[in-house]
């Protein structure tokens, strides 16, 4: 490599104001990016008028912020000119797509008027859900011009190889900043255990399915997060036909330290989604210790070995999931230690942020050499 290019990070989302698992991917990847090389975060914002842009600094980071009001289509070729006016002074920009929707389509399509390359990041949703909407053109345009299609998880990697079978793509997992969620040493289980579900919950989270799924006589649930509209409405009317369930709530919390405390107060972390890439909440509590319950898709089916660091269940069965929930009901009765110290072992052995830290900078450094 001759010289360091600079970076362009485009992503829907940035900043301790975002809520959910894809801002806080996004921080952790800029950062490993930003100790090697100079770095610039695009992102849309919805404070902002229409065709305006500002930059500022958030934790050492230029973070230039775009107005994201007014129709889609306007903002997505205002989107696109901002990115080449922003790396116009450097010779080599390299621009990265994070999340690949119609923003990764204008990143990849401002690169290439400015003979420049592109990276893509495929986190969730994007490869899940976004193929079956309007965006599915961007999405497949993203892929087919992109230098690389990083992919958070093997399921993902070839769902991208079924859509866009010439996508030159490379697994890169999550990683979790193990320092920052240690291993618990003091754990006593309670005697009803207390299931955690944690995040932005949206349908595809899977609460209908988990709450169909407890026995509130053996288990209580707290939920940790933002409850959108549709989930809202759903617990609601799950609480007036059974009042008697132990329910509890606790918002959204952004900084380690609340989100380790509320890591502390449950016994098993369920992740029952339909859908789901590399989730951040299974890493950091299973670097913690905690029993995970996960629905066998994604990530999931990369980390966790069913019996062994986790259980694992099969996607949109309540039944399953309650087997899977009263296999760790039985663990935390019994010789909890050894999963619990096998979960915490993987993540520092195969899934840390350091080793993340590698994969991006090695596949990097090869893109540009």
């Amino acid at each position: 490599m001759t010289s360091a290019p600079s970076l362009f990070f485009v992503t829907p989302a940035y900043g301790g104001t975002s809520v959910g698992g894809l801002a806080v991917s996004a921080e952790r990847i800029v950062s490993h990016l930003a100790s090697i090389y100079s770095i610039s975060v695009i992102t849309p914002s919805e404070l902002l008028p229409p065709s305006t842009y500002r930059a500022n600094e958030i934790a050492g980071i230029e973070v230039i912020e775009v107005g994201k009001a007014g129709e889609t289509k306007l903002f997505l070729q205002f989107l696109a000119d901002v990115i080449e006016t922003v790396s116009r002074p450097q010779p080599e920009p390299l621009f990265l797509g994070f999340y690949c929707n119609s923003l990764a389509y204008a990143t990849t399509l401002a690169a290439r008027r400015r003979g420049g390359s592109s990276l893509l990041f495929t986190r969730g949703n994007d490869i899940d859900l976004d193929l079956f909407a309007e965006s599915a053109f961007a999405i497949h345009y993203a892929l087919s011009h992109a230098r690389k299609v990083f992919c958070v998880s093997r399921e993902m990697e070839a769902k991208v190889r079924a859509f866009c079978p010439n996508a030159d793509t490379q697994y890169i997992a999550n990683g979790v900043v193990v320092e920052r969620f240690p291993f618990q040493q003091d754990f006593r289980p309670a005697h009803h255990p207390v299931i955690g579900l944690f995040g932005d919950i949206k349908q595809k989270k899977g609460l209908e399915l988990l709450l169909a799924a407890i026995d509130f006589d053996r288990f209580s649930l707290r939920i940790v997060g933002r409850l959108r509209e549709e989930a809202s409405r759903l617990l609601h009317g799950f609480l007036s036909l059974h009042p008697q369930a132990r329910v509890s709530q606790a918002p959204y919390v952004h900084e380690p330290e609340a989100l380790l405390a509320q890591y502390h107060d449950v016994d098993i972390v369920c992740i029952p989604s339909t859908h789901e890439g590399m989730s951040n909440v299974m890493l950091e509590a299973m670097a913690i210790g905690k029993l995970c319950v996960c629905s066998a898709v994604g990530g999931a089916r990369d980390v966790i070995r069913d019996g062994e660091n986790g259980f694992l269940f099969e996607p949109y069965s309540a039944e399953s999931l309650s087997r899977a929930l009263a296999r760790a009901q039985t663990c935390l009765r019994g010789e909890h230690e050894t999963l619990r110290r096998q979960a915490c072992a993987t993540i520092q052995e195969e899934f840390s942020a350091a080793q993340e830290r590698e994969h991006y900078l090695q596949a990097i450094q090869v893109i540009c050499s």
